[in-house]
């Protein structure tokens, strides 16, 4: 079997809003440490289980780490048969839309300085934005599917 490119002009809409909140859950969880981890890094703040054991080593683990998984990620959702390739682009989505939400408030801090007792606007407006993204893409995406099969 022959790996398609993830970054093919046929493929790149799809993989896009997975590309993009699977960047931002990592730019957020780096960001979202407390700044006594980076002089000491078994302080530190992340939810994965293997995530946690790669941060208490080092920092570099955990993106290199990443990095490769986000290939194996775009890999698989460019090469499944339908509908088994939207399945595993959407269930990455939701898990790292989810994930990177997560640290909304504390990068909203960490810019701005102000601390909010409500969250769920911050929260709610993040999934907007990321929803308006991955819409556009996939509506693209399906149009360009819908001309390659008449």
């Amino acid at each position: 079997m022959k790996i398609k490119n993830p970054f093919s002009k046929s493929n790149i809409l799809i993989v896009i809003p997975v590309i993009l909140v699977m960047i931002l859950d990592l730019t957020f969880t780096l960001v979202g440490q407390p700044e006594y981890y980076w002089q000491n890094y078994e302080f530190f703040n992340e939810g994965s289980p293997l995530g946690f054991i790669l941060f208490s080593h080092h920092p570099a683990y955990f993106v290199l780490f990443f990095a490769i998984y986000l290939l194996l990620v775009l890999v698989l959702v460019t090469n499944l048969m339908r509908p088994f390739n939207i399945m595993v682009a959407v269930a990455f989505f939701l898990g790292h839309s989810w994930g990177s939400s997560s640290w909304v408030p504390a990068i909203f801090y960490k810019l701005t300085g102000i601390d909010t007792i409500d969250s769920w606007y911050l929260i709610i407006g993040y999934f907007i934005v990321v929803a308006i993204i991955s819409g556009f893409c996939v509506n693209k995406w399906l149009k360009i599917k819908n001309f390659e099969n008449t």
